[in-house]
Formats: structure tokens, C-alpha cells, sequence
């Protein structure tokens, strides 16, 4: 008798029989005070898989798994489908989306990305695409290129003293003819190489760092520059070549322009239809004097 009621005690006092209890209390509460989901939204009880569902279900399957269900797979499927649809409709008559950021916030992606879908501008002709790339000609222009060395000078092994062995090696290659061929050996080791053919900015970004390749490129080709500071550390430099790319054609770049000039009116049309949805509405901050949202800024978000 003393074991069983020991058994019993560590039962009670278990956090696993604390949760069955509150959520039979819960459960218990909620078919007390409120109508079966059948009472509130009509015939709920009833869930009818249509053949467009399960036609959807076996092609979802497909495009997964390179191959049709099998025939228990799909009755699996349909199981699946049942269940979710009857838990669906069982946390909705508990209210359960109420209040809730995540379902708030996966409901407002749906709704936008069926918009997306639905917004799809059909492509103009050749005469209005010329007359974008026209507007947008930088954006298809070819980067300009830059071929460099450079002289690096490691803050780790000089400390304070960086600066100055980048000053003293600088006036010394200023008297130099261009770039000498031990040019390396005025600088400290480094682990990539010290001359670099026909590189663009974003190359040089890549490999540098943003402050590195911005300066570079606004450097007098033909002399020494210095300090040029990067990630690495402190660097010379040496601009042997700066290339400006040419005007683009249009004929090479016209399936690109195609693709932007969709995509730019595919965010012109979302903001549009969010625009007219928030037309209706009456956005107020509470504890703002006078402060109420418009439509144009929350669509152009």
C-alpha cells in the first residue's frame, strides 16, 4: 500500500501530469463556454476532399519526388489533408489565430506573394524597353577596370610605426622609374599578390574591401599613392592603367532589360494594389495627436 501510494505521490508531483491537467482544464473550459465549430460556421463537421485536392496533392507529390504516389501513399496524403483541415477548423473556432504574430505575419505574406503572382505585367515592345535601358544606361554599363600593385604594410608587425615605413617607402619609390622589380621587397609579406591585371571595382572590393577599391579608383594613373588603407592593413599604390568602359549596346543587354523593366513594374503594380487596400482604411496612432498613417507610405514600405 505504501508503494503504491509513493507511486501515485511522484505521479501527482510530475510536471507531465501538471500539463495534462491544464490542458484538460483548458479543453474542458473551452467546450463549456463556447458552441461546437459546427454551430458557429455551419456544417464544419463535414470535410469534403474535392478530386482538384487530391489531383493537387498527387502533382505536389510529383513535382517532390520525380514520380506519382503510390496508391497508399495518396491515402496518406489525403489522410494528411484531413487532419490538417479538421485542426484548422478546430483552432479557428477556438480563436486561436487571434492575436497571434506569427499567423498575422505568414497570413499578410500569402496574401502578397498571390499578388505577385496575380501582378505580372505582360512585356512591352521594343521601342518602350530602348526607352528604359535609355533611362537606366549606368545600370548596363560595363564596370570600369583599373590594373595596379600595390606595397603592403602590416599594423601587426610595425604597430605605431606603420605610417611612417609607408611615408619613408613612398618617397622612395617616387623617385623610382614606375613599379621596380623587387617592388615587394619595400613593404611587408603578403598573401595575395601585389599586381593585379584589369580588375574592376567590385573585384578589388572582393579582395580589399569597399575602402580600399573606392580610393583606388579615383587614383592619377602613373604614380605612387599612399597610404591606402584596407582590411589588410596599409598599402602603396601604383595605377598603371584605368580603363572606362564603353557605352552599352542595347542589343546585348535587351533580354536584361526585358527581365528589370518586369520587375520594376511587377513593384509598381504590388504598390498599387496595396495602395487600394489600405484605401479603405482608416490607419490612427493611438497616443499621437493628429497622427494617421496614408496609404502611399505604407505601400511604398
Amino acid at each position: 500500500m505504501t508503494d503504491k501510494t509513493s507511486t501515485f505521490g511522484k505521479f501527482v508531483r510530475d510536471p507531465l501530469f501538471h500539463f495534462l491537467v491544464a490542458g484538460a482544464l483548458v479543453y474542458a473550459g473551452y467546450y463549456l463556454t463556447s458552441e461546437p465549430a459546427a454551430a458557429i460556421n455551419g456544417d464544419e463537421r463535414t470535410v469534403v476532399v474535392t478530386s482538384g485536392e487530391i489531383e493537387w496533392l498527387s502533382t505536389q507529390w510529383q513535382k517532390r519526388w520525380n514520380r506519382p504516389p503510390t496508391e497508399e501513399e495518396l491515402d496518406g496524403l489525403i489522410t494528411q489533408h484531413v487532419r490538417e483541415t479538421v485542426f484548422y477548423r478546430e483552432a479557428l473556432a477556438m480563436g486561436l489565430d487571434k492575436d497571434d504574430v506569427v499567423i498575422r505575419r505568414r497570413l499578410g505574406q500569402k496574401l502578397e506573394f498571390l499578388s505577385q503572382d496575380l501582378l505580372q505585367p505582360s512585356l512591352p515592345g521594343k521601342a518602350e524597353l530602348r526607352s528604359y535601358f535609355d533611362e537606366n544606361l549606368d545600370r548596363y554599363r560595363a564596370e570600369d577596370r583599373v590594373t595596379m600593385s600595390h606595397v603592403f604594410f602590416d599594423p601587426d608587425l610595425r604597430g605605431d610605426k606603420t605610417l611612417v615605413a609607408a611615408s619613408l617607402a613612398l618617397a622612395t619609390l617616387e623617385d623610382q622609374d614606375g613599379v621596380p622589380d623587387n617592388v615587394r621587397s619595400f613593404g611587408d609579406p603578403f598573401l595575395l599578390q601585389s599586381y593585379y591585371p584589369g580588375h574592376s571595382q567590385s573585384d578589388l572590393a572582393r579582395l580589399f574591401g569597399s575602402g580600399f577599391a573606392d580610393p583606388v579608383f579615383l587614383l592619377e594613373p602613373g604614380i605612387w599613392h599612399g597610404p591606402v588603407l584596407s582590411g589588410y592593413g596599409t598599402h602603396l599604390v601604383y595605377v598603371h592603367d584605368h580603363s572606362v568602359s564603353p557605352p552599352p549596346d542595347f542589343e546585348n543587354v535587351a533580354d536584361r532589360v526585358a527581365e528589370d523593366w518586369v520587375a520594376q513594374k511587377r513593384d509598381e503594380l504590388n504598390e498599387q494594389f496595396t495602395a487600394e487596400l489600405l484605401d479603405g482604411y482608416n490607419v490612427v496612432i493611438e497616443g499621437r495627436s493628429d497622427a494617421e498613417i496614408q496609404p502611399d507610405q505604407v505601400a511604398s514600405q
